[in-house]
């Protein structure tokens, strides 16, 4: 007979080998470039099955370039065995549409797929793991033209219209371009 000690031990063994299960390939989709994905609703839906409707999402900042936006944002859940709470966090981006009504809660999305499969298998965390651990690719970096990288830089700072996207210029700015860039930021702190 065991303990209730040695019965605790067995149910929490259990309990992480189910969440290391694979996820049940009905539901696995597959993105345009080829990555492999669990749909929100079937996540959303193993977050109230496995946690018993006791987690919660935040995001907790998010920011925005002209053609992309970047969130991050934490999950919490109660542990049904122990009833301790247990945090996560987890980031992601997305190319924006230009809707807001569907790029909004699409980012909100990503962010908390990244969350969840932090918990584990059964919630796509080994999905694109030989993807995700192949060897980084060897950069080879050529040097620019000075006149071309200026050129870039110039139209950069001409055409933005977000002082937080502007300020991450700053550190490429080069020397020649210093007045403009400090002519822009002034020109968008006004508007």
């Amino acid at each position: 007979m065991l303990t209730s000690t040695e019965q605790q031990e067995q149910k929490l063994f259990q309990f992480t080998k189910d969440l290391n299960l694979e996820p049940d390939k009905n539901y696995i989709r597959k993105n345009e470039d080829g990555s492999l994905y669990l749909p929100i609703s079937h996540v959303q839906i193993l977050l109230d099955q496995i946690f018993l409707g006791q987690w919660s999402f935040e995001t907790v900042s998010t920011s925005f370039g002209r053609k992309w936006a970047r969130g991050s944002g934490i999950i919490e859940v109660v542990h049904p065995i122990t009833g301790e709470k247990i945090r996560r966090g987890g980031d992601a981006a997305i190319i924006l549409t230009g809707n807001l009504r569907t790029d909004s809660p699409r980012l909100e999305a990503m962010v908390l797929l990244s969350c969840a499969k932090k918990f584990g298998k059964v919630f796509g965390r080994d999905l694109n793991r030989a993807k995700d651990d192949e060897p980084l690719p060897t950069v080879r970096i050529e040097k620019t033209d000075i006149t071309t990288e200026e050129k870039r830089m110039k139209v950069l700072i001409e055409e933005c219209d977000d002082l937080r996207e502007l300020e991450s210029y700053k550190l490429l700015i080069p020397p020649a371009l210093k007045k403009q860039y400090q002519s822009k930021c002034i020109q968008l702190l006004k508007n």
